[in-house]
């Protein structure tokens, strides 16, 4: 009998033990292996819709039934415009575009920190490297998102100052272009353009910090230098499309 209650304890201690640890670790990230093709959740078609006061973007046609209600907050119609640095902003003015439609794809590999963004149609999506990371080719265009955990005792601009500049500049051929500060879906978020140089040809890159609850969001857009201004558009509504999920 005290042999039963002995094992009884030592279960239960066990068991003590183990929840400890888990919830100071958090649950462990679940990611396919790099290279894995993710399927769209669903579909959003932009098109334009010009104004006479203002031309405008549109998103109709949306169809992500696997999503839950409160990660697609609205489905009215976005407006999106160009800042003075060809960047979109919601509410501001731009030209109008031909109709485009986007699949939409969510990651959810850690939690607190799950996303969604569409890329065209036309678009191979597969997992990254890292937990939480994708990577898009389209269009002449390769396009990364990865969660970038940032320091308490820092921002998501500080970072990008102190940390990702600096690394950046150490790219063959670097030349900064230009930084501003934007809003991607009511969240701050910082950007960076620039040129470097690989050992067959020149290359154009946007790189777009986004501030979320828990870590930041870094999507970036990499092309031919002589093609970049072609696909502009295209990665405007790439970019505006992100969203964090249930944050």
């Amino acid at each position: 009998m005290d042999k039963i209650r002995l094992l009884i304890l030592i279960m239960g201690f066990l068991v003590i033990i183990g929840f400890s640890i888990y919830s100071f670790i958090g649950p462990t990230p679940s990611s396919e292996p790099e290279g894995t093709k993710i399927k769209p959740i669903g579909q959003v078609t932009i098109t334009s819709s010009p104004d006479k006061n203002q031309n405008s973007y549109s998103v109709k046609n949306m169809t992500a039934s696997l999503l839950k209600s409160y990660e697609w907050k609205t489905v009215s119609p976005i407006l999106f415009g160009t800042n003075p640095l060809g960047q979109v902003v919601q509410g501001a003015t731009g030209p109008p575009s031909s109709s485009m439609v986007m699949n939409i794809f969510a990651n959810k590999d850690l939690p607190e920190n799950y996303y969604s963004i569409a890329f065209p149609q036309t678009a191979t999506v597969t997992h990254g490297k890292n937990p939480g990371s994708l990577v898009a080719k389209f269009q002449n265009v390769i396009s990364s998102v990865e969660l970038q955990d940032i320091p308490d005792d820092t921002n998501v601009n500080l970072y990008m100052l102190t940390v990702a500049k600096p690394n950046l500049k150490m790219l063959q051929d670097y030349k900064d272009l230009s930084s501003s500060q934007i809003k991607i879906d009511n969240n701050r978020a910082y950007d960076i353009k620039f040129t470097w140089g690989n050992s067959t040809e020149r290359l154009e890159s946007l790189k777009t910090f986004i501030e979320g609850q828990d870590q930041a969001a870094i999507v970036t857009f990499s092309s031919p230098l002589q093609d970049f201004n072609k696909v502009n558009a295209t990665l405007d509504s790439v970019l505006n499309s992100f969203k964090w999920l249930g944050q």
